[in-house]
């Protein structure tokens, strides 16, 4: 959870640890009859359509999106965002996402799994988290150390390492192996690496029981129970849970510099087995408060928000209208919001990253 933002079946504007305040919108809907597309995209098979999609995909500018610039982006959408959208419905009712590369930020590439959430807002919306995604442009240098908790394909990982180098380091964290391999292969496809580590977090080491979303919706996998609706589970499988004081010291970490954590509810275990690392090593924390995962796994959005309290971060959330980091944590858009340790919350220390 960096700056860019824009989530799949209902995309969120802010950035860092997330407060919910209403319902998300839900996604555009499929083409109308009378918005349909031309007859000879109709007529595509799938694999046709496959080959257009990276010519066709859009890419945001890496910069703070506000909230209603991205509504009336939305709800208005243009003639490319319907094609675009119609092409991503096609892959949508298909039965497993199909893999497919289109070109990203500074001539990257990115591998989508063309029909499920993530592909949606990059393919068709072009950006997720865009906020975050735009922050996190503005904060990571060369050399830095990153962890990507919930790496899931890889998204926040390949963007972490290819902006830290080989100078600075990245661990993903990723419980699944089916994410796990896309991840890498995202890695891999821009000559990157990373530590990629098969694990849950929690509050301490041991074994979890990890429930795998389908395909489409594989963003959800939890260790507790689905919180969103249409949700429906694949499989399960026992993971080992580390902590991310373990993690730490058996990764030899003395720097952290950003640590990016949506993991389906799981935040406040993690928080709690990492007082070390964010005592000490003090990174700022771009995090998901989302109060119907965090109730599935017995903590709220209050024990959240105390747990930054009691290890002294500042927190800020996304303005509606302006898309600037403020202070606060009553984001109206979303359930990212940005932690940051008291004593950088000043003219010397991050606040020169909070403005565009």
């Amino acid at each position: 959870m960096l700056p860019l933002l824009i989530s799949a079946a209902a995309i969120a504007v802010a950035v860092g640890i997330f407060a919910y305040r209403q319902p998300m919108p839900s996604p555009p809907p499929a083409a109308k009859p009378e918005e349909q597309p031309p007859e000879y995209l109709a007529s595509m098979d799938n694999a046709e359509l496959l080959s257009l999609i990276p010519e066709l995909a859009l890419c945001r500018p890496l910069e703070p999106w506000p909230w209603r610039d991205w509504l009336h982006f939305t709800n208005k959408p243009d003639e490319q965002f319907r094609l675009r959208h119609y092409i991503w419905s096609r892959f949508e009712t298909q039965p497993e996402p199909s893999a497919v590369v289109i070109p990203w930020y500074g001539g990257s590439k990115l591998l989508l799994q063309m029909g499920n959430e993530l592909s949606r807002s990059f393919f068709v919306i072009g950006a997720f988290e865009a906020n975050e995604f735009a922050l996190l442009d503005r904060l990571l240098k060369p050399g830095m150390v990153f962890i990507d908790a919930g790496a899931n394909e890889g998204i926040y990982s390949l963007f972490a390492a290819l902006r830290v180098g080989s100078e600075g380091r990245v661990l993903a964290i990723e419980p699944s192996a089916r994410e796990r391999a896309v991840c890498l292969a995202n890695l891999e496809l821009n000559g990157c690496t990373a530590d990629i580590i098969p694990c849950a977090l929690g509050a301490t080491d041991g074994e979890a029981e990890l429930m795998l979303a389908q395909g489409h919706r594989s963003g959800h996998n939890t260790l507790g129970a689905f919180a969103w609706e249409g949700v429906h589970e694949a499989a399960r499988q026992t993971v080992p849970m580390r902590s991310l004081d373990s993690l730490a010291e058996e990764y030899g970490l003395d720097r952290l510099d950003v640590v990016k954590m949506d993991i389906e509810g799981a935040e406040t275990l993690a928080l709690r087995g990492g007082t070390r690392v964010f005592g000490e090593l003090r990174p700022v924390v771009i995090v998901e408060v989302a109060p119907l995962s965090l109730q599935a796994q017995g903590s709220s959005r209050e024990e959240l928000l105390a747990e930054f309290e009691a290890l002294e971060y500042e927190l800020y959330h996304f303005d509606v209208e302006t898309a600037v980091l403020t202070a606060g944590t009553d984001a109206q858009t979303g359930e990212n919001l940005v932690a940051v340790p008291k004593e950088m919350a000043s003219p010397a220390g991050f606040e020169p990253a909070l403005s565009p």
